[in-house]
């Protein structure tokens, strides 16, 4: 049975973290460990990680950030730390469970029975049997935004953004040694990256999207209204930075 470790960034979580929720998994999940990241909280956040580590000490780390920084940096010093720990895959989950934990057996098969992809992404595509709860706007909005990057790209993927996803352990340094441009952005770098390391062909080959049997919108968003002026931007520079991708 391959070892799967998630990443799950934390920011002022204290009150809304669903410890249960992640203690029950592992008892159904013998495969699966967790990685909280209190990403420089102001609240309790760090006591509630440690003592969620308390209870399963072999199977929950809790990695404590002195200052915030960010989405994109609590995942990459997550990411990082666990890469060096004998993991079959690595990957990271929201900690509002937007996503269902039961999500992680989904991209763990992928994974499993094919072995020539690398990464496999959480995508919230609504088709019938799938539970994808959204509001109007924000799907639109999502779905603009979503056919920018897909442009940006030069790729045919539907959901950047969702924030699920996995990785053979093998490409994960690669990937997340250097900083991101954007603190909200980066799984559009990770793609980019992998691009420019790779190639496009190899992308279309080793990269995967696996439809959500179910994703439910938390109303408690981190991000800021005004954070759409500065995405385009972020958008801007990533396409930039990594606009000779090869064929």
């Amino acid at each position: 049975m391959s070892s799967v470790c998630i990443v799950v960034p934390c920011y002022n979580e204290a009150a809304r973290l669903a410890s249960e929720v992640f203690v029950t998994y592992l008892e159904e999940a013998p495969n699966v460990h967790f990685c909280f990241v209190d990403d420089g909280s102001a609240d309790q956040t760090r006591n509630v990680l440690e003592q969620l580590q308390a209870r399963q000490p072999e199977r929950i780390e809790a990695l404590i950030l002195p200052e915030n920084q960010g989405k994109a940096g609590a995942v990459r010093a997550g990411m990082l730390h666990c890469a060096g720990k004998s993991f079959d895959y690595l990957g990271y989950f929201d900690a509002d469970l937007a996503t269902p934990l039961s999500a992680i057996n989904d991209l763990t098969e992928v994974l499993d029975k094919n072995p020539q992809i690398d990464i496999v992404m959480g995508s919230r595509i609504k088709h019938l049997g799938a539970d994808i709860q959204r509001t109007l706007f924000r799907h639109y909005v999502g779905r603009v935004v979503a056919t920018f990057i897909s442009n940006i790209l030069n790729l045919p993927v539907y959901d950047t953004q969702c924030g699920a996803k996995l990785f053979r352990s093998n490409v994960v340094n690669a990937l997340f040694t250097n900083t991101f441009i954007s603190p909200w952005l980066f799984d559009v770098e990770l793609l980019a990256r992998y691009g420019q390391l790779h190639g496009r062909a190899v992308v279309l080959e080793r990269v995967a999207e696996q439809p959500l049997r179910q994703w439910i919108e938390q109303s408690d968003s981190r991000i800021s209204s005004t954070y759409m002026f500065r995405m385009w931007y972020e958008l801007y520079r990533i396409n930039q930075t990594y606009k000779n991708i090869s064929p």
